[in-house]
């Protein structure tokens, strides 16, 4: 077999680790904005706000999903980091 033709699972590994921080930070921020949303369509249903209350709860929801991605990212980057500094001491 070539040596081109042969897989490269670091590089294959690397994929499959961005792939799945970008899964994870989709369904970070949907689920913070569907979970916001519900709790405040529940409660304007019960206060009769005429959908105020909806909209405020999908503005918490962006806010709060913004800020799970970001800490998210900000924890993954970390963690490369420290990983590359391994790697260079080794």
């Amino acid at each position: 077999m070539r040596k081109d033709l042969k897989p490269n699972w670091k590089q294959n590994s690397e994929i499959l680790k961005y792939l799945s921080l970008i899964t994870q930070l989709g369904l970070t921020v949907v689920s913070a904005i569907l979970i916001c949303f519900f709790i405040f369509l529940f409660l304007d249903r019960k206060f009769q706000t005429g959908g105020i209350l909806v909209g405020l709860g999908v503005i918490l929801g962006v806010v709060a999903g913004g800020l799970a991605a970001y800490r998210l990212l900000k924890r993954s980057i970390l963690k490369e980091d420290d990983e590359d500094n391994e790697e260079m001491e080794d």
